[in-house]
């Protein structure tokens, strides 16, 4: 395919997927991940600045998804959360097949487990705000960004593991009834 060729990013991560799991995340490089796609390093270059950002090059979008449902949702701090988290089910739900293998990969890799729980801290200190004029103040919004946040990391976890697991919605929303959310 020529470098110009459109659809460059997906392809670049799809052949970085493939190429962590057959390979190791380690012994995979940004040329074989190019090679792979059928791009150039320089290719590769002008959509990550480098191979973990295939894995996460999407953090901004998905916060804001996040933050923007939060906001959007009608009722009290627990619905804004869980509207929150129901849009990020929504988003992910189609994308299940590449995103069991994004886990997978990152759970196998330290560095990249631990760049995991900093997206997801991340995403609890964007979310916390969206919260705020839900409750009564900071404190209590902070704490209901962190229960949004362990809600969806048990859900997701069970998601990516388990092939029989609902749809992560469902498991989100199990997750709420069982604690009493």
């Amino acid at each position: 395919m020529g470098r110009w060729e459109p659809g460059s990013r997906a392809r670049l991560q799809a052949a970085a997927l493939d190429l962590f799991l057959e390979r190791g995340y380690e012994a995979t490089t940004t040329a074989d991940i190019a090679e792979r796609a059928g791009v150039t390093d320089r290719t590769f270059y002008r959509h990550f600045k480098d191979k973990s950002e295939v894995l996460f090059g999407d953090e901004e979008r998905i916060t804001a998804l996040l933050v923007d449902a939060a906001e959007r949702a009608d009722g009290d701090v627990v619905n804004a959360h869980r509207a929150a988290l129901r849009a990020l089910a929504q988003d992910f739900q189609p994308r299940r097949t590449e995103i069991v293998k994004r886990a997978t990969v990152v759970q196998s890799t330290p560095d990249l487990a631990e760049r995991e729980l900093l997206k997801l801290q991340a995403w609890s200190r964007a979310l916390a705000p969206a919260l705020r004029t839900r409750t009564t103040g900071a404190y209590v919004s902070d704490v209901h960004a962190e229960i949004a946040i362990a809600v969806f990391r048990t859900a997701f976890r069970w998601w990516v593991n388990d092939a029989r697991a609902p749809g992560l919605d469902h498991l989100i929303d199990r997750a709420y009834q069982g604690v009493g959310l």
